[in-house]
């Protein structure tokens, strides 16, 4: 426990002693606005291997996107964000991510919207398909370190772009109450089939039907707010929620569907925050590596005020149907501390993760994920 205190200590002394200032940019014209931000998130990590020994350290940044938001009027709106994700991590050959001259700059979303009503919108373009809460959370306003392990078991198998695929969204807001958000996507394109030994199989590329989601959520007392494309991972208090949800996305013969509550909540000055996501995965003959599984993300915290600290528990892990070493059981039990500096705006976060891997005949190493993430946000 020395060596991990030890870490702790320099990763967050590295991150801290960073600048926080931020200044941003509107530009103005008739009934335009056009806004301009940034997401920057250095980040130590600290991580064991579940077959290897030793650890793996890295100072590298987990996120540094720019953004461009726009409007036009009261109907028509814009968001495009860039990314260069995990800029300078190392990889297992010992190469570093994002470190060539040409770099990964990578367009995260880019949809356009058009309001219908202040409590209903359809976007057009690359953004987030439904499924759950925590899968619909922004990488801006995420509660601790960083989404689940096991959030986006379909990504690869869909050939998302960082979970994003492209297609329609529409997403409102019903009796003040009943939060609903439905989308056709991609999905995964089967590649064209010419001279089959049966010539009726032949067909053209794309020629599959397209990604359907669905998510609803019921807020029993306030509702997060439906002009935002994603939700938050905390409110700070300034809200009074408790919502369940459930979500399906499916594609040919793959299928998922998840179940979340969230609850972020005022005590006094002070506020509680808790959520739990829970998913059923099967990737059928779609996606073959997704064999059958269950997964689970969940964190709690309380944030004191006076000093804008919250200890937080974090709770994740992914059980298959059948526990292979490509796919085994894996329980993460953890915990850390946040400092709100400003809210989502500026804020340092220590988490540690006990990782527990197993599979019948497989030899696998429980071991350690820690992270100190710094996080500065400006729109």
């Amino acid at each position: 426990m020395k060596g991990i205190h030890r870490r702790l200590v320099v990763g967050a002394g590295l991150l801290a002693a960073l600048p926080v200032a931020a200044q941003g940019l509107a530009l103005k014209a008739a009934d335009a606005t056009l806004k301009f931000g940034f997401l920057f998130q250095p980040q130590y990590e600290a991580a064991g291997n579940p077959t290897l020994e030793g650890n793996s350290q890295n100072l590298f940044m987990r996120r540094m996107r720019l953004y461009m938001v726009g409007s036009y009027g009261d109907k028509w709106g814009i968001w495009i964000d860039t990314d260069s994700p995990n800029m300078g991590k190392s990889n297992p050959d010992g190469s570093r991510v994002n470190m060539s001259p040409s770099g990964n700059l990578v367009l995260q979303d880019a949809y356009i919207t058009y309001n219908f009503t202040p409590n209903l919108h359809l976007d057009a373009g690359l953004t987030i398909p439904p499924l759950s809460h925590q899968g619909n959370q922004g990488a801006t306003s995420l509660f601790s370190v960083d989404y689940g392990a096991y959030d986006f078991l379909n990504n690869a198998g869909l050939a998302n772009n960082t979970i994003r695929d492209t297609g329609l969204l529409l997403r409102g807001l019903a009796w003040d109450h009943l939060d609903y958000r439905v989308s056709v996507m991609q999905g995964k394109r089967v590649p064209e089939l010419t001279n089959a030994p049966d010539p009726t199989l032949d067909h053209v590329a794309s020629n599959n039907a397209m990604r359907v989601s669905g998510r609803v959520q019921y807020n029993f007392f306030d509702a997060e707010a439906t002009a935002n494309a994603y939700y938050a991972g905390t409110y700070f208090g300034t809200k009074r929620i408790l919502s369940v949800g459930i979500g399906h996305d499916r594609q040919d013969n793959y299928k998922a569907t998840a179940m979340d509550v969230f609850f972020d909540w005022p005590v006094g000055s002070d506020s509680v925050t808790f959520q739990a996501d829970h998913w059923n995965w099967d990737g059928g003959t779609w996606i073959p590596t997704l064999t059958k599984r269950s997964s689970l993300f969940s964190e709690a915290g309380y944030r004191f005020s006076a000093t804008e600290l919250e200890p937080f528990l974090r709770y994740e892990f992914q059980h298959p149907d059948v526990e292979t070493k490509a796919a085994p059981k894996e329980d993460r039990v953890g915990g850390g501390l946040i400092w709100w500096i400003k809210g989502h705006t500026n804020n340092l976060k220590v988490q540690y993760l006990r990782v527990q891997p197993s599979a019948p005949g497989v030899t696998f190493n429980d071991y350690n994920l820690i992270n100190v993430q710094l996080q500065l946000f400006y729109m």
